[in-house]
């Protein structure tokens, strides 16, 4: 579905950034959700980061690989446990799909 335009004054609000999955671990009484430990680099440090790709990858096989995260996105608690911030996938018939970042691309890096 395609959503409204927004101004560019509004994207740049988003700072979206490359991050390394320290540890990934499932969330006990959730078929969804994972707790990923994040470092965004020095900007914002190590974040824990909860996704809810669970049904589509399993946490060791994102442990040490890079992705895009959106850095500022304001916390919120997921069966109690704090998410500060989010890993951008794409979506293709309901099914999410992470964007690898190539290794030699310094955490914390902005993506503009």
């Amino acid at each position: 579905m395609k959503k409204d335009e927004i101004s560019l004054s509004d994207f740049q609000k988003m700072d979206l950034r490359v991050g390394k999955v320290i540890s990934a671990s499932a969330i006990e009484g959730s078929i969804n959700l994972l707790r990923l430990k994040v470092d965004l680099g020095y900007d914002y440090g190590v974040r824990q980061i909860i996704s809810g790709i669970a049904r589509w990858y399993k946490p060791e096989k994102l442990r040490g690989k890079k992705f895009i995260f959106l850095a500022n996105l304001e916390g919120k608690k997921l069966m109690g446990n704090k998410s500060a911030g989010m890993i951008l996938c794409a979506d293709e018939n309901h099914s999410a799909f992470i964007i690898p970042v190539d290794n030699k691309i310094p955490e914390g890096t902005l993506i503009r």
